[in-house]
C-alpha cells in the first residue's frame, strides 16, 4: 500500500483557505491536483516502477518512486510531463460536462483558471517541480551529467527570483517560495552525493546506450551515452574506481 504523507505547510494553507470560506475553490483545486498526480502514477506503473510514498504539498505532491538517477531520459520526460497532459485532457472533459449541464459555469470558470495556473506553475524549471525534471531529461541528452545538475540548479534559482518579482508578496507566496528555495539549495548541497550515487548505479546496472562517447575525465561522463574514459570501457573504469573505494 502506498503511504500518503501531508507536508505541514499543506495543512496551514488548507486551513487558511477553508477559514476564508473558499470551500468550493478548495475542492476544485484538490481535484485538479489529484488528476495531475494520477498522470504521474499511471506512467510510473506503466514503466513497472514501485511507488513508496506520496508527499502532499500545497501546490501538488512529490512521488517517491523507484526512479534512480540513471533512469532513461525519455522515461523521465514522460513521467514528468504526463501530469500536465492529464490536466489538458481534463480541461476538454470539463467542457463536455458543462455542455451536458452536469457542472455550472461558475465551477467551470474556477476550474479553467486554476487548471491553467497549475499547468504554468508546474512547467517552471524550479526544483522539485515537473519543469525541472523535464529540463533535466533534455539537458542530460546533450551535456555531461554533472554539468546538467549545475545548470538545473542555476536555472532553478533564476526562476525563483523571477517568480518572486512577478507575484504580490503574501504569506502563501512567501511560504511556497521558501520551500522551493530550500529544495533547490538542498540539491546544491547534495551534488557530490547525487553524482556518486549516479556513478554507483552506473556500475551496478548495465548500460544499454548505443551511442559512444570518448572522455578523458569521469566528471565528464554522459548519462545518455556509453562512455570510454581514457579509452577504458566505463564498466571497467567504474569497477576499478569502486574497488579502490
Amino acid at each position: 500500500m502506498i503511504k500518503i504523507k501531508i507536508h505541514p505547510l499543506t495543512y496551514f494553507i488548507m486551513l487558511s483557505v477553508l477559514l476564508c470560506g473558499y470551500f468550493n475553490y478548495f475542492l476544485i483545486i484538490s481535484f485538479i491536483l489529484v488528476i495531475h498526480d494520477l498522470g504521474h502514477i499511471i506512467t510510473i506503473k506503466l514503466f513497472k516502477l514501485k511507488i513508496y510514498d506520496i508527499k502532499i504539498l500545497p501546490f501538488g505532491s512529490i512521488i517517491n518512486a523507484e526512479i534512480n538517477y540513471n533512469i532513461e531520459s525519455n522515461k523521465l520526460f514522460i513521467i514528468s510531463i504526463f501530469g500536465i497532459i492529464m490536466q489538458i485532457i481534463m480541461h476538454y472533459t470539463m467542457n463536455i460536462l458543462f455542455n451536458l449541464s452536469i457542472i455550472n459555469d461558475i465551477s467551470l470558470n474556477i476550474f479553467r483558471f486554476y487548471n491553467k495556473l497549475i499547468i504554468i506553475f508546474n512547467l517552471l524549471p524550479i526544483i522539485p517541480l515537473d519543469g525541472s525534471k523535464i529540463l533535466l531529461s533534455i539537458l542530460e541528452r546533450l551535456l555531461p551529467y554533472k554539468k546538467t545538475l549545475i545548470i538545473e540548479n542555476i536555472i532553478s534559482l533564476i526562476f525563483i527570483i523571477i517568480f518572486i518579482f512577478n507575484n504580490d508578496l503574501n504569506l502563501n507566496i512567501i511560504l511556497i517560495t521558501s520551500f522551493l528555495f530550500l529544495k533547490t539549495y538542498e540539491t546544491m548541497l547534495n551534488h557530490s552525493y547525487i553524482f556518486h550515487k549516479f556513478l554507483l548505479e552506473r556500475f551496478l546496472y548495465s548500460n544499454k546506450n548505443r551511442k559512444i562517447k570518448f572522455i578523458k575525465d569521469i566528471k565528464n561522463i554522459y548519462k545518455s551515452k556509453y562512455n570510454y574514459i581514457n579509452n577504458i570501457r566505463e564498466e571497467k573504469y567504474l569497477a576499478k574506481l569502486f574497488a579502490n573505494n
